[in-house]
């Protein structure tokens, strides 16, 4: 390798593991399968997760997905990538979907690509317990920005791709696509080029070939100020989601939300806190917050989100309504923080820190109303309040082993009509604290506690 190509390398792999340290994107003996298409930037993933995986303390699979739409090119690429993990002694999960027995649509979509994949991702991220890594980069997301702009999107659409959520991670999002190119040529790895890239079928190839050279051409580094935005963009909108949390708390009563409280609460938190609401129903595109916001403002009317789902204003209350009739939706994910929260299908949650000493001494006290406690220090604070999701998986205290969290709950025996609402706090895909259940493994207080973690919960019966 010459000294230009180490450089590279270096330079490289020093960014990829700063960003993979920073966003806390793997923990020590997580089960990593990269999404690999056979391209540059999935190879440059699957290098770097491999070159890598003693120091960042992983184990190291991938996937490959065949859609069924571009015959013989897409059998190369299956075969490019079986090939290469075959060589680097790589378990491989190859999912093709004619062989599975999936109708492919006569002119199929992107979405409708994307669709099947993450489908695909989800089962096998909760079937192998692992977390699914995936190759979107800085020209990704400079791409999806644009992209969202076009159809209209809000403030919350400029946050871009996220680093990670729930069982995914994005370790490339530092790097551009000339990047991802740069690493294969200096470590001389070849990868596949898909032609259908150079084809303007696709709005996001349209993108990609005309608005993104047209900015660049203002200015070089355009791709890096998009991602920069788009940092800007998460933090202001994870405060909002704060406010969001606090707003619908505040307005949850018994089968909806108090129309008077959400009434008084400033235009943004209140766009944030509508969001919330819409996302796990549909796509929540700005036309659909915008009209909930008028339904609000005016305290009459319905907005058909689905054909199965639409909100209501009755009795004073916005209202979830399907065609059974009234349904509780989980809580909206919210960042973790001290305090009592109220949530759908009568959950009540109490979480308080207190001095590990005080704890000790007012033990038998504290006995009467907690059900479990753990060390501050070990609750990171990206933890998120909220309900399950694909690829969750949840280490018991005690018992030495980690279970998807369907797994869990099959387990427990948990009724499937009350699984989508009971409470949990996790960190990523990793659930560190289950209703009914407790702390994991790994979050009980020790010699070297400070403070600690309380819970207390009750279950009302009032949705």
């Amino acid at each position: 390798m010459s000294s230009d190509a180490e450089k590279t390398v270096q330079r490289m792999d020093e960014a990829l593991l700063d960003n993979c340290r920073r966003q806390g994107l793997f923990k020590s003996g997580d089960r990593v399968i990269a999404a690999c298409s056979g391209g540059a930037d999935s190879m440059a993933l699957l290098l770097f997760l491999l070159r890598h995986r003693r120091t960042l303390e992983i184990e190291v699979l991938a996937t490959h997905v065949n859609h069924g739409i571009r015959g013989e090119t897409a059998r190369r690429d299956a075969d490019f990538v079986a090939d290469f993990c075959r060589r680097n002694g790589v378990e491989l999960f190859l999912y093709d979907a004619v062989q599975e027995g999936i109708e492919v649509p006569p002119r199929p979509s992107e979405d409708w690509a994307r669709g099947l994949r993450y489908g695909w991702f989800d089962e096998l991220a909760a079937r192998e317990e692992a977390v699914i890594a995936t190759a979107h980069t800085m020209s990704d997301q400079a791409e999806t920005v644009l992209f969202r702009m076009a159809r209209g999107t809000g403030l919350h659409g400029l946050t871009g791709i996220p680093p990670r959520r729930g069982c995914y991670v994005r370790p490339c999002l530092c790097l551009t696509r000339a990047d991802t190119e740069a690493y294969c040529a200096a470590l001389g790895q070849h990868y596949i080029r898909d032609e259908t890239n150079d084809q303007d079928v696709y709005a996001r190839n349209r993108i990609r070939h005309d608005a993104i050279p047209a900015l660049q051409y203002a200015n070089p580094a355009a791709e890096r100020s998009i991602a920069r935005l788009c940092r800007q963009m998460r933090a202001l909108d994870d405060w909002l989601t704060g406010e969001a949390a606090a707003l619908l708390q505040a307005a949850t009563v018994p089968g909806g939300y108090d129309v008077t409280v959400l009434r008084r609460a400033e235009g943004p938190v209140l766009d944030a806190a509508l969001h919330a609401l819409v996302s796990p129903v549909r796509d929540a595109e700005e036309k659909y917050i915008s009209l909930l916001h008028f339904l609000v403002l005016k305290g009459e009317g319905a907005v058909q989100l689905t054909p199965d789902v639409n909100y209501k204003i009755q009795d004073g209350l916005l209202v979830c309504l399907t065609r059974e009739g009234s349904q509780t939706l989980p809580a909206p994910p919210q960042p973790f923080e001290p305090g009592d929260f109220y949530l759908p299908g009568g959950y009540f949650v109490k979480f308080q820190v207190v001095k590990y000493e005080d704890f000790l001494k007012n033990q038998p006290i504290f006995k009467k109303d907690l059900n479990c406690c753990a060390d501050c220090a070990k609750i990171q604070g990206n933890a998120i309040l909220r309900t399950r999701q694909p690829g969750d998986f949840f280490r018991p205290a005690g018992r030495h082993l980690r279970k998807t969290l369907k797994k869990y709950y099959n387990e427990l025996g948990i009724p499937q009509a009350e699984r989508p609402l009971l409470p949990l706090l996790a960190d990523g895909s990793e659930v560190l604290w289950l209703w009914g259940c407790g702390f994991a493994e790994g979050c009980a207080p020790d010699e070297y506690t400070h403070e600690v973690l309380t819970v207390r919960t009750e279950k009302t019966g009032e949705a």
